[in-house]
């Protein structure tokens, strides 16, 4: 089992931090809060949790954050992260996220 956890801040976030971590489904569902920070903080988070359980030479790019109708986070791994999921042996992973008006928390288990 590997875990990764991650908390941000949301005052420490930029909007202009979405163009660099983002792909086009993350950027879109984003645009859908009038309170991006939050969203954005809680995606950096949910990224930044998966490369800590995954090795910290990812990109995230590669670590998409989508989610179900219920709204329940999930993750999709491409290039070098499913590689390395693919290495690790691991055969599932697991993302929850949470944030308040000031902190936004991400967690990650792969099995």
């Amino acid at each position: 089992m590997r875990v990764g956890i991650d908390i941000e801040n949301i005052s420490r976030i930029s909007e202009r931090l979405l163009e660099k971590i983002a792909t086009a489904k993350e950027i879109e569902y984003i645009s859908s809060f009038s309170e991006k920070k939050k969203h954005i903080a809680s995606l950096w988070c949910a990224k930044e949790a998966a490369v800590k359980a995954l090795g910290t030479d990812l990109s995230f790019l590669d670590i998409e954050v989508l989610h179900e109708e219920s709204g329940r986070p999930t993750l999709q791994l491409s290039g070098k992260a499913a590689e390395r999921f693919k290495e690790f042996k691991l055969s599932e992973i697991e993302l929850s996220i949470s944030h308040t008006e000031d902190v936004a928390i991400a967690i990650v288990i792969a099995k």
